[in-house]
C-alpha cells in the first residue's frame, strides 16, 4: 500500500516571536511544497526503511531500534525542560532522521504501526531553516501518510494538536502557527487560545517575492529563548506588535498595497528592536525598502548574529535581483497556497 501527503509552506506576515506571547499574527501558506510517500509491505520483515532526499540519506532501522532511539530523544527533551537546564534545545535533536523518530513515535499514541515493512520517503521544495515552516511540513506530510495508512481520519484540529506537541522537540516551545497555517492554508489570523480566524483575499494581491538570505547562524530556538530574556515583559512592545499585525491585516482587507508596505516596514522596525535581525540583514532590507519602494521584512525566528537569517517577504513591483546578487542571496516570486494537508493512497 502506498500513501502520499503534500503540505504547502508558510510565511509570517505579522507577529512572529509576537504570537508566543497571546498577540495576534497573519501568516500565509505560499506555493513550496514537501511531500511524505510511504511503501508499507506486510509480507516484508518489520524495519523502517527511511530516505531523506534532501539529505541525500537513506537509513534502515528495525521497530527496536527506532523505539530506542524516539525514546531517548524523549529523554533529552525532558532534560530540556528541568529547571535549570542541563541541555539545549539543539541538543534534543541531533541529527535529520531524528524528527522523522520522534515524529513516529507520537503517532503511535493514536495508532501502533502495523507489523512489515516501511519505506518513508520524504522529499521538499521548502529550504530548511530559514522561517518557512520545514519542520511542521515533514511533520504533518509524515502525520498524514502514516494516518492513513492504518485507514485513520483525524481532524485537522487533532493533527494540530500533536504537530505542536511534537514541534516542541524541534524548537523548544510552539505557538501552533505553522502548523495550523500548513493544515488550513490560505491567509489566517492566529492567537494562542482564540479560535483560527480565515481571511478570504484574492490570492494575486499577495503575490511577492521570497528572498532567501540563507541559513541562520542562530536556531529558532535559540531566537526564540533571548527574546524570551529580553523582552518576555515588554508589555508596550508586545502591544506595538499587535497594532501594526491589526494594521497589516486591514491593509489586506482593503486591498491597499501602500499600507501594507508601510506596516510590513513598521514590523521590520519592531523586529530589529527585539535583536533577531544582524546588521548585513538590516542594511539589506533598508536597501529594498529605498531602492525598490518595496514592503520588505524578515519572516521566521530571525538570527541573532552573521550574515544569514532566513526569509525575507519582499512587495515590489520590481524583482529584487540585482540587489540579491549583490548579497549572494537567491530571490523568487511566490503565490498565495488556498490548499492545506493533501493525502491520497495511490
Amino acid at each position: 500500500m502506498k500513501t502520499l501527503c503534500s503540505v504547502p509552506a508558510k510565511l509570517i506576515l505579522s507577529g512572529e516571536h509576537a504570537v508566543v506571547y497571546q498577540c495576534p499574527a497573519l501568516s500565509m501558506a505560499i506555493n513550496l511544497t514537501t511531500q511524505c510517500q510511504i511503501d508499507f509491505d506486510p509480507e516484508l520483515p518489520a524495519q523502517l526503511t527511511i530516505e531523506l532526499c534532501d539529505f541525500n540519506l537513506i537509513t534502515t532501522l528495525s521497530f527496536k531500534a527506532y523505539r530506542q532511539q524516539a525514546r531517548a530523544i524523549e529523554q533529552r527533551y525532558q532534560q530540556f525542560k528541568r529547571t535549570p537546564k542541563t541541555l539545549n534545545i539543539q541538543q534534543v535533536l541531533t541529527q535529520p532522521i531524528d524528527l522523522i523518530l520522534t515524529t513516529l513515535y507520537h503517532a503511535e499514541t493514536q495508532c501502533t504501526m502495523k507489523t512489515g515493512h516501511w519505506h518513508i520517503r520524504i522529499q521538499s521544495q521548502v529550504p530548511i531553516g530559514r522561517g518557512l515552516g520545514s519542520s511542521a511540513a515533514v511533520i504533518l506530510s509524515l502525520l498524514g501518510s502514516f494516518m492513513r495508512q492504518h485507514s485513520q481520519r483525524p481532524s485537522s484540529e487533532q493533527l494540530l494538536v500533536l504537530a505542536k506537541k511534537i514541534e516542541r522537540r524541534q524548537h523548544g516551545n510552539s505557538s501552533g502557527i505553522d502548523p495550523a497555517t500548513l493544515l488550513y492554508a490560505g491567509l489566517l489570523t492566529y492567537q494562542i487560545n482564540h479560535p483560527i480566524q480565515p481571511m478570504t483575499i484574492h490570492s494575486s494581491f499577495l503575490s511577492a517575492w521570497l528572498i532567501d538570505s540563507g541559513a541562520p547562524e542562530s536556531s529558532t530556538g535559540q531566537c526564540v529563548m533571548s527574546v524570551k530574556q529580553h523582552h518576555q515583559h515588554d508589555n508596550q512592545l508586545w502591544q506595538a506588535f499587535t497594532n501594526t499585525t491589526q494594521h497589516i491585516a486591514l491593509a489586506i482587507k482593503q486591498q491597499k498595497i501602500s499600507d501594507l508596505k508601510q506596516y510590513l516596514n513598521h514590523n521590520q522596525t519592531l523586529l530589529t528592536q527585539i535583536g533577531v535581525v544582524p546588521p548585513t540583514i538590516q542594511s539589506f532590507i533598508t536597501q529594498l525598502q529605498t531602492r525598490y519602494h518595496a514592503g520588505a521584512k524578515l519572516c521566521g525566528a530571525g538570527s541573532l548574529s552573521g550574515n544569514h537569517a532566513g526569509a525575507i517577504l519582499c512587495f515590489s513591483e520590481q524583482a529584487p535581483f540585482e540587489l540579491c546578487d549583490t548579497y549572494g542571496y537567491t530571490c523568487q516570486p511566490i503565490t498565495l497556497q488556498t490548499q492545506g494537508l493533501i493525502c491520497e493512497t495511490i
